[in-house]
């Protein structure tokens, strides 16, 4: 399992960092020694957290860990200095694992985040350091408050370094491929691998043997990675179902594991995380485990002490045919003896024979020294008696380690099933408590347009009123089904929507109303000014709750297939689930469903969703359309057929 993160995944989670350049910075949390987080706020757009676990795993958090009533002295330093400080720049020191974020407040900071070793983060002013977690002193720098602050030693940047100097690299090492692209070229072991299989080099072979189209080839390796990541969509590795590492793009070496594609490296990280987490309250140990295991141990000893006393004896019985004339010789002298002679007289005459090591004439028995070892003979009995006295014993010890052996894989297939029933416990456990960031739309149906606008619509009577009344205002949009049923639909500053984007918010007006049950294929609705929806009737009429009067001009959409997706999407920093028309889900999301109106019921479908995407059934289930279900397309979602490869 993945214990720190590359310089790879660095490059990811500092172009997710990027963003929040131009924001401020509120508030420092810092609990458990090695944890912190930095919440940002960004104008217009609410508040960011950046996450630093164990002071090895940074991410930007998509919900805010639980963290301390009361700030450390770390905390209250901090915010002391950098609370309200702007945000100015993000970057990744040459291709090493440290991460600086530029502040800016009366005078210029530097929070340097370093993820080599034991981890550290420092805040660094004018070149000294202010303030740092882990005071430490190195042969080529010193870390503490005070002292000037130096980068560690600069090493090949592989991001801006060209095929010369990668070429050089390879013509000046000593080792093989592999290694040398690892340390040398600064990848590390696992992009290293990565780097020779897609450039089709043996890793083994000799680095400085290769010829300049071999090293060419690993060169552009190399550039894919590099190119692919920016857009790539960062992957969880699965194991049993059970996440083993994250990367920030698919790579070849895993391609015969399972995998679990995510919009963002942090995402994908977070899930990581939660798997590790699993892993480690697993590897703590169910007591019943922790029993079985000690037996393991007995019973794997016990064989290999039966497997040992077999082959002894074995090679004893082999030995005395080996000697098969001086022991016979022997084995007659003593029985002679012993027949005409007391037992201290039998002591003295075997001590003068060249192959008797002792003789205990109360057992009858004698050692007898062999070319390899020393074996208890009966001198009673022939050569051959003993031999196939061995020669029983032998197999007695190789049945007992035959059932032994029976035993360990009974017990191993126990433990087995006990972790893996432990595991499946621990991401039950897990998965449901994690709720997703809420947010005040959340109490309408809603969703977010393609281009990125705000749609909220009615979920009955009464916010069908509250929808329009407390949220429809000039620069909006409305939109409604001329179906029984349909909810007003408002698009949040609707008047710079684009076509695609006013229909959208009619296939939703459609598609949560009683047309979902009706089974048709297709149908109409429309969208009007804010001042064309009216409370008041007309003489004589009545509008009932939920009702309005549309007058004036209907644009309408017509030809709206009864189709909806679910999936993941990031909204404000935070993982949300969302159900929307196609368009609008697929400019946001790699991992969802394409439903229509089918005869899956809509309890089991949103039950086995919300597992699968690992959040409370009430969240899907309240986003869905007003009916049962089917699947038609599923994308990154093990969920449905058929599946469509992305």
């Amino acid at each position: 399992m993945k214990n720190e993160m590359t310089a790879f995944d660095v490059l990811a989670v500092v172009k997710e960092i990027t963003p929040l350049v131009g924001g401020y910075l509120d508030k420092v949390f810092h609990w458990d020694s090695r944890n912190l987080l930095l919440r940002v706020n960004m104008p217009n757009l609410g508040r960011r957290e950046i996450v630093l676990l164990d002071l090895k795993w940074l991410y930007v958090s998509s919900e805010r860990p639980e963290t301390p009533e009361f700030p450390s002295q770390f905390a209250v330093h901090l915010r002391k200095l950098l609370s309200n400080a702007r945000i100015e720049g993000v970057s990744q020191q040459e291709f090493d694992r440290v991460v600086v974020i530029d502040l800016m407040k009366e005078k210029a900071y530097r929070l340097v985040i370093e993820l080599f070793g034991e981890g550290n983060l420092l805040l660094v002013a004018e070149g000294k350091i202010v303030n740092c977690l882990i005071s430490k002193t190195w042969k080529s720098r010193e870390v503490r408050p005070g002292a000037d602050y130096q980068f560690p030693p600069a090493r090949f940047n592989p991001r801006t370094q060209d095929f010369v100097a990668f070429k050089k690299a390879f013509a000046s090492s000593n080792s093989d491929v592999v290694r040398t692209l690892a340390t040398s070229v600064n990848l590390g072991g696992q992009y290293a691998e990565e780097v020779c299989l897609r450039a089709s080099i043996e890793k083994g072979s000799k680095a400085s043997k290769l010829d300049e189209a071999g090293v060419e080839r690993l060169y552009q390796g190399l550039r894919s990675i590099l190119d692919e990541i920016p857009t790539a969509q960062a992957t969880a590795v699965l194991e049993q179902e059970s996440a083993v590492d994250v990367t920030p793009l698919p790579l070849h070496i895993h391609q015969d594991l399972g995998r679990q594609q995510f919009p963002t490296f942090s995402a994908a990280l977070q899930f990581f995380l939660e798997h590790r987490k699993v892993a480690e309250k697993v590897a703590l140990g169910n007591p019943e485990v922790q029993r079985l295991e000690r037996q393991l141990q007995q019973q794997r000893d016990t064989a290999e002490k039966g497997r040992i006393e077999s082959e002894r004896l074995t090679r004893a019985a082999e030995g005395l045919y080996t000697a098969y004339n001086d022991v016979t010789s022997t084995l007659a002298a003593i029985k002679r003896n012993a027949d005409k002679t007391d037992w201290d007289e039998l002591r003295g005459f075997a001590s003068t024979l060249a192959m008797v090591e002792s003789i205990d004439p109360q057992r009858k028995k004698v050692k007898v020294k062999l070319p390899e070892m020393t074996v208890d003979l009966d001198y009673a009995r022939s050569i051959d008696d003993n031999a196939n006295v061995l020669y029983s014993k032998a197999k007695e010890a190789r049945e007992k380690q035959n059932r032994s052996l029976e035993l360990v894989r009974a017990t191993e297939v126990r433990i087995n099933d006990l972790r893996a029933k432990d595991t499946k416990a621990a991401l039950v456990e897990k998965t449901t408590v994690k709720k997703t960031k809420e947010f005040w739309f959340e109490a309408y149906k809603w969703f977010i347009t393609s281009g990125g606008h705000l749609v909220v619509a009615g979920r009955d009577v009464r916010t069908n009123d509250q929808v329009v009344k407390k949220h429809l205002k000039l620069p909006d949009r409305y939109a409604h089904a001329d179906v029984h049923g349909a909810p007003s639909v408002v698009i949040k500053d609707g008047s710079t929507a684009s076509e695609q984007e006013l229909r959208e918010a009619c296939i939703f007006a459609l598609t949560h109303s009683k047309a979902w049950n009706a089974g048709v294929q297709e149908g109409s609705a429309y969208w009007v000014l804010p001042d064309q929806v009216s409370k008041t009737p007309d003489a004589g009429a009545f509008v009932p709750r939920g009702a309005f009067i549309i007058r004036g001009k209907r644009n309408y959409e017509h030809h709206i297939s009864l189709e909806l997706a679910i999936g993941e999407i990031e909204h404000e920093g935070a993982r949300k689930i969302m159900c929307a028309p196609r368009t609008a889900i697929e400019a946001r999301s790699k991992r969802y469903l394409l439903i229509a109106p089918g005869e899956m019921a809509r309890s089991r479908f949103s039950s086995t969703l919300s597992k699968e995407l690992g959040v409370p059934e009430e969240e899907v289930s309240r986003i869905l359309p007003p009916g049962d279900v089917k699947i038609l397309e599923s994308h990154g979602l093990a969920l449905g057929q058929p599946v469509i490869k992305e």
